[in-house]
């Protein structure tokens, strides 16, 4: 019976850390979530909404997720980095030279699609990461909310 207990034991210590690498990050679910939280709030005021991504609300901040947003002119105007704020959109391309951006300007009203991307995750390692990231347009704002698979 004892051994039983120290197998089972043994498992579940030794699981542990894949339990806890998952929690570290966000999944397809919360980025989904967090696009639709977005969504909301633009519709309701995109001026808050965007203050909001800006200052890294925690609505809009959760592990490695976070939303970004161009505005109608194409610009980026929400993005927790400040120094992503004012880049045209369209011309983001990823770690690789892809330019993912342009599939993010084919963005529809209404319409959720995903694009992939490699970019690094926040903090300090910059090693660049595949992302997905669920993309819509609302009013006029193309906004996104990227996940690693």
């Amino acid at each position: 019976m004892m051994s039983k207990f120290f197998v089972a034991g043994t498992f579940a210590l030794a699981s542990m850390p894949a339990v806890i690498a998952q929690q570290q990050y966000g999944n397809a679910i919360e980025a989904r979530a967090m696009l639709e939280r977005v969504v909301a709030g633009i519709e309701a005021d995109p001026g808050e909404t965007i203050s909001q991504i800006n200052k890294g609300d925690p609505k809009f901040s959760d592990r490695d997720l976070y939303p970004t947003c161009a505005g109608p002119d194409g610009k980026m105007v929400a993005n927790p980095n400040p120094a992503r704020l004012g880049i045209v959109q369209k011309d983001s391309k990823d770690a690789s030279g892809k330019p993912y951006g342009e599939e993010l300007a084919r963005a529809q009203e209404g319409v959720v699609t995903e694009v992939s991307f490699l970019s690094p995750r926040p903090g300090a390692d910059k090693t660049p990461v595949q992302k997905t990231a669920f993309v819509t347009k609302i009013s006029g704002y193309i906004c996104l909310v990227g996940y690693a698979p």
